[in-house]
């Protein structure tokens, strides 16, 4: 019963990211083409190119998104690179925190890296799309916790040297006890506002680049995912 029950959850699954795809990429296509059309006005000043700028970069990372949804409830395989771990974080951290510009309070995102962190081969743009998700939610409890948008990323290497890590730790009230095992299922939310599909995709993209989500049972504050990747050596 229970695999019959998880049959039928992929499947819905499958049908919800199809819909969801296809009524994306409507407004999405109409919203790129305006902003096309503006950038053609003669009197577009430069804090205008700036906002349409933004405009062009956002839709190309919605549109992103919703090619690997597709991609994923398609099996496809991923288009993975060997990336420099630390400078790739360091991106990253800079083009979400320019997302956040408007938010109240501001937030923080703290990067850390150790010497001597392996390269690691992945999708760039799948591997954002997790990162991205498990930042949004931890500066989202942080903030329900301590009145602040804050969150800890920490890029290390395993015991052996040999594959590297990224932490994301955020401050807010931690996983429920008991509830660990069930965090990763599709449609698993204690959000009222949620999905439950986050997590699931999340755990679904690092799989399909051989890495591994899991999430990370310590003492501290708070609530930390892993991802661990996969030996640079190993082709995907």
């Amino acid at each position: 019963m229970t695999q019959q029950a998880q049959q039928m959850k992929l499947a819905s699954l499958g049908r919800l990211t199809a819909g969801i795809a296809h009524e994306i990429r409507n407004p999405l296509g109409a919203i790129s083409h305006a902003a096309q059309l503006m950038e053609e006005s003669p009197h577009i000043d430069v804090s205008d190119q700036q906002m349409l700028d933004i405009i062009r970069r956002h839709s190309k990372r919605v549109n992103g998104i919703v090619e690997n949804v597709l991609s994923l409830s398609r099996r496809m395989p991923a288009n993975a690179d060997l990336v420099d771990l630390v400078s790739w974080l360091e991106e990253f951290r800079a083009d979400f925190l320019q997302t956040q510009e408007t938010t109240t309070p501001p937030s923080n995102l703290i990067l850390k890296t150790a010497p001597g962190v392996p390269d690691a081969r992945f999708d760039k743009s799948q591997i954002e799309q997790v990162l991205v998700n498990l930042c949004d939610n931890g500066l989202r409890y942080s903030q329900q916790q301590l009145g602040e948008r804050k969150i800890e990323l920490r890029v290390g290497a395993t015991a052996d040297g040999e594959r590297a890590y990224v932490d994301v730790r955020d401050f807010g009230p931690g996983v429920a006890t008991g509830t660990s095992h069930s965090i990763f299922e599709p449609f698993y939310t204690t959000d009222k506002g949620g999905t439950g599909l986050g997590l699931y995709l999340a755990r679904e993209l690092c799989e399909a680049n051989q890495a591994h989500l899991s999430l990370v049972e310590d003492d501290q504050a708070g609530c930390c995912f892993r991802i661990t990747f996969a030996h640079p050596g190993r082709m995907i």
